[in-house]
């Protein structure tokens, strides 16, 4: 882990668009316990933007999908050719083109694979997806990886498409058996009372889906047209399915989950080779967890929040 002591002659200056929402402050905590001055750039601040945005060496962008490629437009006029910027959103290939297209200096699309409630980069996924100049970005991918972060490369159109999957469809099937037991009233504590710990987590990530915000889950579902395409594609799974059901077609069933389970078999065939080495995982993520809270340190005064 680099420690804040070993980074200070390394500081960046580092302007957070939508630094005040909850992945920007928790961006800004992270960087800022580095040693990095971090300014939080709100809607408000857009008339100071030439000193925020000019003066960085960094710019995140850290706002709801939908409004990324207008803001990218908006504060591009104000960075330096020497300043790089990236975004943090969970869609890549329009913000990257517009990145490239409105900046002329290094640009870089991030994902990280996680949301604000996460203690620590510790062990999480974050997916790059490089841009231009990639040389200027690597302080802050050595910085994700020192942290325990797991880095994956990919292009912008591939990572969309993953995300299809990864997040578009598995945040509807969600939404969908929340808004079912919600208007068929579960009793859900009762339920909980006999329940199987498959249950248990599926109620626990329900949970955890409706403690987010609403405008969120839904651009996550609306983001991209192939993302609408697809969970289409999966109600119609569904319907399909519960045809079968409603026509108590047992073979039918059967026959489905065969298919399925061909696919699955063989989709996940090398889990077996590396099925001996899961102990050894474990233990070296319990460890790597417990240095890295061990050596955390609380920088806050690092971080300058704009009203």
């Amino acid at each position: 882990m680099v420690s804040k002591t070993e980074n200070k002659g390394n500081s960046q200056r580092i302007t957070i668009i939508g630094g005040c929402g909850q992945m920007g402050q928790w961006f800004a905590r992270e960087l800022s316990a580095n040693g990095h001055k971090v300014c939080a750039f709100g809607n408000q601040d857009w008339p100071f933007a030439q000193k925020l945005l000019g003066d960085a060496d960094l710019v995140l962008v850290s706002v709801p999908i939908e409004k990324t490629v207008e803001v990218i437009k908006r504060a591009a006029q104000y960075l330096k050719p020497t300043t790089a910027i990236a975004d943090i959103t969970s869609v890549k290939t329009e913000p990257v083109q517009a990145m490239m297209e409105y900046h002329k200096g290094a640009v870089m699309g991030l994902h990280p694979m996680f949301g604000p409630k996460v203690e620590s980069f510790a062990q999480q996924i974050i997916v790059v997806c490089r841009g231009r100049n990639d040389d200027r970005f690597q302080w802050l991918l050595d910085f994700f990886k020192a942290q325990g972060s797991n880095l994956v490369e990919s292009t912008p159109k591939e990572h969309d498409k993953m995300m299809t999957i990864v997040q578009a469809m598995r945040h509807f099937a969600r939404f969908s058996l929340g808004v079912f037991l919600a208007e068929e009233n579960i009793d859900i504590q009762r339920s909980l009372s006999m329940a199987s710990p498959t249950y248990c987590q599926e109620i626990d990530i329900l949970k955890r889906l409706f403690a987010q915000s609403s405008h969120l889950c839904a651009d996550i579902m609306l983001a991209t047209e192939e993302r609408c395409e697809t969970i289409v594609t999966l109600a119609e799974t569904y319907s399909r399915l519960a045809k079968l059901v409603a026509e108590k077609d047992r073979e039918g069933l059967i026959k489905e989950f065969e298919s399925t389970q061909t696919f699955f078999n063989q989709a996940l065939a090398s889990e077996d080779k590396e099925e001996e080495t899961a102990e050894n995982y474990l233990i070296n993520r319990f460890t790597s967890q417990q240095h890295l809270n061990g050596s955390k340190k609380d920088s806050s005064e690092n971080v300058l929040i704009t009203r």
